[in-house]
């Protein structure tokens, strides 16, 4: 199950080919922070009226057809769950927003101290990614034991260019090495800010493929599979705890019983 993060609200009639292959896309966003932080979006919601609420204040769907449905079917349709971001730069800030927000959160930060501080809080979800982010060993090891999600997107290889693309290559491999190393949760996305920087699931996996398989010959290479195995897992929990009203943790969801009759 391949899971996307992107910065910006993705329009109805977005070409289909740019989000093929997700099952999932979540829109952070500074003004979503309204979303309530549970699977069932809302603790006064009644099992007929969840999937409504759900959709009018978390989701939104797009035609994969790159129009309006006419039918009511989703079957087609490309779900967005909007969740919360926080922009910091120091960990003032940090904790200043994030008394106000609620729900799916994701921290954006260039300042390793903050990246670190935000893992240790259980607000938060997701640290984002960007060109500009750091993250040490301590954190990556920190981020498995708090089972916070690192994300590694593609769209910052698109903004850099010559040395500093490089460099951005060689410290995501080593990134990726330290992530499996830890069995720290990870999902490979577009992180997106426009809509010029989304990319259909197969050519963003094709890419950190490429990545992953043309290291050094004198390192021990990551096995695709074994990557692509973590982030689909990690991408299977996400959508099943946003989007199952029956998912309350890990190991733990409830069962529809059937009375007999």
């Amino acid at each position: 199950m391949q899971v996307d993060f992107v910065r910006f609200s993705i329009p109805a009639g977005v070409n289909s080919r740019l989000t093929d292959g997700y099952s999932l896309i979540i829109h952070f966003s500074e003004n979503n922070s309204r979303s309530p932080h549970s699977p069932h979006f809302s603790e006064e919601t009644s099992e007929n009226s969840s999937e409504e609420v759900s959709e009018k204040e978390n989701c939104y769907y797009i035609s994969e057809a790159g129009r309006e449905e006419r039918s009511s079917s989703r079957s087609n349709r490309v779900k967005v769950y909007k969740a919360s971001l926080v922009r910091a730069e120091d960990v003032k800030e940090l904790h200043r927003k994030l008394k106000k927000v609620r729900g799916f959160t994701g921290v954006l930060s260039s300042d390793v101290r903050v990246n670190r501080e935000a893992i240790m809080r259980r607000k938060v979800d997701v640290i984002l990614d960007s060109e500009e982010r750091e993250l040490d060993y301590p954190s990556v090891k920190l981020a498995a034991e708090k089972d916070v999600i690192i994300e590694v997107s593609l769209s910052k290889f698109l903004r850099v260019r010559g040395f500093k693309r490089l460099k951005l290559l060689d410290e995501t491999r080593l990134l990726l090495r330290l992530l499996m190393k830890f069995r720290t949760p990870f999902v490979l996305t577009t992180g997106a800010e426009m809509i010029y920087e989304l990319r259909p699931a197969k050519q963003l996996c094709r890419f950190f493929q490429f990545l992953v398989e043309n290291e050094s010959e004198n390192e021990s290479r990551l096995r695709w599979d074994k990557v692509m195995e973590l982030n689909r897992k990690t991408g299977e929990r996400i959508y099943r705890r946003l989007l199952d009203p029956n998912y309350i943790m890990d190991g733990l969801e409830i069962e529809d019983v059937l009375e007999e009759m």
